[in-house]
Formats: C-alpha cells, structure tokens, sequence
C-alpha cells in the first residue's frame, strides 16, 4: 500500500497545527525547516526576495526517501503571493517523476496572485504532476480547525 507524504512549510502556528494533525497510518508530515536563522527583519525581507525571484534557501538536512510515497501534498503560506523560498528549495532538490502532487496554498486575505501558476510549473519542472492546487484563507482554516486536519480540508476543498 502506497503512502501519502504531506510536506509543509508556514511560519503560522494554526498552518502547522493542522499539517501536523494529519499524520495517520497512511499519511507522513514532514515540515521544512530553514537551516540558517538571521535576525528577524534581514530573514523577512531576505524571504521576501527569494520567494519572488522563485529562489531556494537553505533547509535544514531532510533523510526523505520519495520511493514509498505516490502521492505528495505540499502545502504552502505565501510570501508575498509567492510560495516560499523553503518551498522553492524542496522542490529543486527532489525527483518527484511519476508522482501526483496536490498543492494547499494559504495565504491572510483572499488574494492569491499567480501562486498556483507558478506551483504548478515548478512542480512540472521537479518531474511531478500538479493534480490540483487549492486555495485557503486563514479565516476558512480557523473555522475548521476543530474539525478537520489539513488533508481532510484538502480534500473537501474546491480545487481550481
């Protein structure tokens, strides 16, 4: 039996909450971790640079072996309206040929820019192939926070 593996990144503690909560039987979380912290304002803005130029950061070391997973979902907080520079990152250094990735973006407000588009497309260039990418504001997760885990939201959301 395959496994799903959802792989997250947010620096917002209701986002890894709901990640975290679903870890099941058939569902692995592993989270990414930056390997360097610089003072608070110089790693914002740095982010801030790297996720709009579509640049990776260094993570922290990962023992991830994609061989047991056929289904990835990776889910993302923007930086302004980019995926994250941690995202970028995974995303360059994994072979994710012949494997579905489904994509969560969340972002504060509504406004989602060219996110999906741009997940999308550096998903394809990893190999993979963008099932979906579905869009979720804070407000929405906090009302099903209670109820839900990340993966059960997913999959009751609209993906577009």
């Amino acid at each position: 039996m395959m496994k799903t593996l959802l792989v997250y990144h947010s620096k917002r503690g209701l986002v890894r909450a709901m990640c975290e909560a679903s870890a099941m039987e058939h569902v692995d979380v592993m989270e990414l971790q930056s390997r360097y912290q610089a003072h608070p304002i110089m790693n914002f803005l740095a982010d801030c640079y790297r996720a709009l130029t579509g640049r990776g950061t260094g993570l922290a070391p990962m023992e991830l072996d994609l061989a047991g997973y056929d289904s990835i979902v990776l889910v993302n907080s923007l930086r302004l309206f980019s995926p994250s520079a941690e995202c970028n990152e995974f995303l360059y250094r994994c072979n994710l040929a012949g494997r579905e990735v489904s994509c969560v973006v969340c972002n504060r407000v509504r406004s989602f820019g060219q996110a999906g588009a741009k997940l999308r497309k550096r998903v394809r260039l990893a190999g993979g192939s963008c099932r979906s990418v579905a869009y979720v504001t804070e407000s929405d997760l906090a009302q099903h926070a209670k109820e839900k885990s990340m993966i059960q939201l997913h999959s009751h959301t609209e993906p577009v």
